[in-house]
């Protein structure tokens, strides 16, 4: 019997688990995937050093690419990783705090829901994260994008970024450095990024922050930490009262089952399994799925609509190449249409660049040619390389969702989740604006080519949330604003699903500092003997 059982090890079970374990709390941290080491990456190599010009990616199985269904959907993507540390060993670690109106979307622009807490409220969680992990970047003082009490230096700008940042000066936009979970001096007992690759590609140095290089072993140091890998949550059991009493896990490598037993739950599994688990989890106290007697398990999800946009800058193509390669994106653009101006749409955008790395030559596939001409076309273009991906909001609404298929499962008999997701018209209003914008910048930027590589919105880009939406009304919510659910005290949902909203900005970062901040209550709430 633990006191908590945490399932997930991503950033929000990473952080969660390390969290309890330091307060006391006897924590089992369960995860379906198994720990990775080096040989499972390809830190250095070229795209032409494997037969498919892909990168094996032993995280994610077949057994979970293909155990989904995308039913009545626009084109989105769900990110579903199976290993120890989950999306924090394979990502790009940008990390941006919200902005107050970020969580009060309906009082400020009159959509959707207010979240059941304030940015206030969750600030001294932000600040407690990005010490503990280590931001690079620099205080811009900008409304829209609140800064950290400081920051490690920042990731210089190449040749490129400085083109861009001045074109972007001139039509009265900020272009800031990036804030990233990469060290850029000794930090933690970490070595600083030497700029070596692409950062989603896995760090051989442990520059970039992991849940198995940061969280494990601090949780392990305490005594308190147990972890068990390998092990596939088919559902949450629950006792007479309809409280959870264990979880039902399946070993991934025997098929054999067993239960791991504990006082509280918290369930990080992400967006999608996290639903998924909860709808599985049904039993006579909750006929309609674990905490789902609002019927709201599923519902809401949301992410990032995606457009894509490549440039060549003339100030750069046809120069002899030198190696930008390292830390990926060193710049970004936050959000700048909050001027009041009368818009056909609500939200915002920011653009992340050149985070698709320089080792692949992005714009061959959508240039004319064949043969000599073709290849010096492609090479004399190269060294201008400029990538804008743009990150819009989307609006939450319960239509797009989250169900599981109880006639179709998986290779462990457990029902499959479905996604059922539809752009609106406020989506393809906002991407329609972030898309000519960033041909706009490039275009200012003296750009010889401009690739528009989205001719259609795409989304969530592993940034997807919703589902287990928090909330003061528990008929309108799933859970509380700790995270803790209405229906089951000791069960809590602590990573992107509880989300209410979601607005431009990368996720994690508000994930993490959720999971502190419910790590906090439910000691609180157990030496008081509320829980």
């Amino acid at each position: 019997m633990y006191d908590v059982c945490v399932i997930g090890s991503g950033p929000a079970g990473g952080v969660l688990a390390k969290e309890l374990a330091e307060a006391g709390a006897k924590v089992a941290l369960v995860e379906a995937g198994r720990a990775m080491t080096a040989q499972d990456f390809y830190y250095h190599a070229w795209p032409y050093d494997f037969p498919t010009r892909q990168k094996p990616r032993p995280y994610y199985p077949s057994e979970v690419t293909q155990s989904i269904r995308y039913e009545n959907c626009d084109h989105v993507f769900v990110d579903r990783i199976r290993a120890v540390g989950g999306r924090s060993i394979h990502w790009n670690a940008v990390c941006l705090r919200f902005a107050p109106q970020d969580f009060r979307e309906r009082s400020e622009e009159g959509i959707e829901e207010d979240w059941p807490l304030t940015y206030d409220e969750l600030a001294p969680y932000y600040a407690h994260v990005e010490k503990m992990i280590g931001i690079c970047g620099e205080r811009n003082n900008l409304e829209i994008l609140p800064d950290a009490a400081s920051y490690l230096p920042p990731i210089p700008f190449r040749c490129s970024e400085v083109i861009v940042q001045k074109a972007c000066a001139r039509m009265g936009i900020p272009m800031i450095p990036v804030r990233k979970a990469v060290l850029t001096v000794p930090y933690d007992n970490r070595p600083p990024c030497h700029y070596c690759g692409h950062c989603m590609e896995g760090c051989d140095v442990g520059a970039i922050f992991t849940v198995p290089n940061s969280m494990i072993p601090k949780a392990q140091k305490t005594g308190n930490f147990t972890l068990l890998p390998n092990r596939l949550a088919r559902e949450i059991q629950v006792d007479r009262e309809g409280r959870a009493r264990a979880v039902s896990v399946v070993d991934t490598r025997t098929k054999h089952e067993e239960e791991i037993r504990a006082r509280i739950f918290a369930v990080c599994c992400a967006t999608i399994e996290s639903a998924r688990l909860l709808l599985n989890s049904k039993s006579p106290q909750h006929p309609n799925g674990l905490a789902n007697s609002s019927d709201l398990v599923g519902r809401y999800l949301t992410g990032h609509i995606n457009s894509m946009t490549y440039g060549y800058l003339k100030d750069l193509v046809g120069t002899p190449p030198v190696n930008n390669d390292g830390a990926t994106d060193h710049a970004y653009i936050p959000r700048f249409n909050l001027d009041r101006k009368k818009r056909n749409y609500a939200g915002g955008y920011g653009y992340q660049m050149e985070f698709d790395g320089f080792m692949y030559p992005y714009h061959a596939r959508y240039l004319k040619g064949f043969g000599e001409s073709f290849k010096k076309c492609v090479r004399y273009l190269e060294p201008g390389f400029y990538q804008m991906g743009g990150y819009g909001k989307v609006l939450a609404r319960p239509e797009n969702r989250v169900t599981v298929d109880p006639h179709q499962v998986d290779s462990y008999g457990i029902p499959i989740p479905v996604i059922h997701f539809r752009f609106s018209d406020n989506d393809r209003a906002l991407w329609n604006e972030m898309r000519e914008k960033a041909k706009e910048i490039l275009d200012e930027a003296r750009c010889e080519v401009i690739i528009d590589a989205s001719p259609e919105p795409t989304g969530f880009a592993s940034h997807e949330t919703g589902t287990c939406r928090m909330g003061r009304d528990p008929r309108a919510s799933v859970l509380n604003a700790h995270g803790q659910a209405h229906d089951v005290k000791n069960l809590f949902v602590v990573d992107g699903s509880c989300f209410t909203t979601f607005p431009e900005k990368n996720p994690t970062l508000t994930i993490m500092a959720l999971a502190a901040r419910a790590a906090r209550h439910m000691t609180a709430e157990v030496r008081k003997g509320a829980l």
